[in-house]
């Protein structure tokens, strides 16, 4: 699996990615481009509504550092600047244009976060006579990321290290800003698309959102972000922190909780579940929220659930979409578990990753 540590300030961070991953950048660009011309979609035009809508002004209005990243990145892989744009942005690329015009680009997901018990004082398995210190409860947070071909076999790991902000681990593919992650503060963040929410090209786009979450080290600090952050298009956004589990439904007309403030399991595919907005579920979201069921038991191991029941292969519920890669973060750990999609359909091993 490949890791890019990528540190200090969004200009240095977009340089050490561009520079590195620069021919992967390029290559990801052209099977987009060919993804869009297949859907009928012209990737040209798209790429220059994309570049001349207010998206890349509110991202850069809202989120300084990491436009610098974007721009950093693009100069140094000498990958064109819409294209880079259209890497990431991809999410996004619904809000920009009217309903008749729609250009979507399908993302979607399955995601679990529970509350895993804490344990008493006890022995030490090891045989030494020591006792163990007792644990507190803390938090459990996993999710599959399902994308079109386009991105298939395309997953990187970003390592972040920024210079006020938590460390951090972030699924991405070439060019990307991450999907989802975890930092070493205790904080997880998950992502559901949301097809059937408004959408507004006054909005910050998607990956801005992750990766503005990544810095934040409770739930209530991002509540308060997401309720004061205008979106560019429909996403829920599970965050698991010190304080709890939270699940934010937010679109471009704002944001709803789902679940109460105490819940200790939380679940999420690809439609809306808050009740003043319920809808709109496909086959494919419906079926594999029944299959997360039963994640929220702390003694069923996670890996086990997004490994079969929610897995994504192209033909499973008519789905076009294929499971890109998946992550497991606890927030006590000083490390979280990543595994692309193809391995995870092989059931092979996850790859443990330390935040520094």
């Amino acid at each position: 699996m490949l890791v890019l540590t990528l540190a200090g300030l969004g200009n240095q961070r977009g340089i050490d990615h561009g520079r590195e991953q620069a021919a992967e950048i390029a290559k990801t660009v052209t099977a987009l481009k060919a993804y869009l011309a297949g859907q009928g979609m012209p990737p040209g035009t798209v790429a220059r509504r994309l570049a001349n809508s207010p998206l890349p002004r509110v991202a850069a209005e809202l989120t300084p550092d990491l436009w610098q990243e974007v721009t950093s990145l693009a100069h140094a892989s000498r990958v064109p600047f819409d294209d880079v744009l259209l890497l990431v942005f991809a999410p996004d690329l619904g809000a920009y244009a009217p309903q008749d015009q729609r250009v979507e680009v399908p993302m979607g997901g399955s995601v679990v976060a529970r509350m895993l018990p804490g344990q008493p004082k006890r022995p030490d398995p090891s045989g030494f006579g020591d006792i163990l210190p007792p644990q507190p409860p803390t938090t459990e947070l996993g999710q599959t990321v399902d994308l079109p071909d386009w991105a298939r076999e395309r997953m990187r790991v970003l390592r972040l290290g920024p210079p006020d902000a938590p460390n951090a681990l972030v699924m991405a593919y070439p060019g990307s800003l991450g999907l989802c992650g975890a930092n070493d503060a205790g904080l997880a963040v998950a992502t559901n698309a949301l097809p059937s929410a408004p959408v507004s090209a006054q909005g910050l786009g998607t990956s801005f959102i992750v990766r503005r979450l990544l810095t934040m080290t409770s739930v209530a600090d991002a509540e308060l972000f997401l309720t004061s952050t205008p979106a560019a298009v429909g996403r829920a956004y599970t965050i698991a922190a010190p304080d709890g589990l939270a699940c934010f439904e937010v679109d471009s007309n704002g944001v709803a909780r789902v679940g109460d403030a105490g819940s200790t399991g939380l679940l999420h595919t690809d439609h809306v579940l808050a009740p003043s907005a319920a809808g709109g579920a496909s086959e494919s979201s419906r079926a594999r929220l029944a299959g997360l069921t039963r994640g929220t038991d702390p003694g069923i191991l996670l890996a086990d659930v997004l490994g079969k029941d929610v897995l994504v292969d192209g033909q499973r519920w008519s789905d076009p979409l294929h499971t890109f890669g998946a992550f497991r973060a606890i927030g006590t750990k000083l490390s979280c578990r990543f595994i692309d999609g193809a391995s995870l359909a092989a059931r092979r091993d996850w790859t443990r990753l330390t935040y520094s």
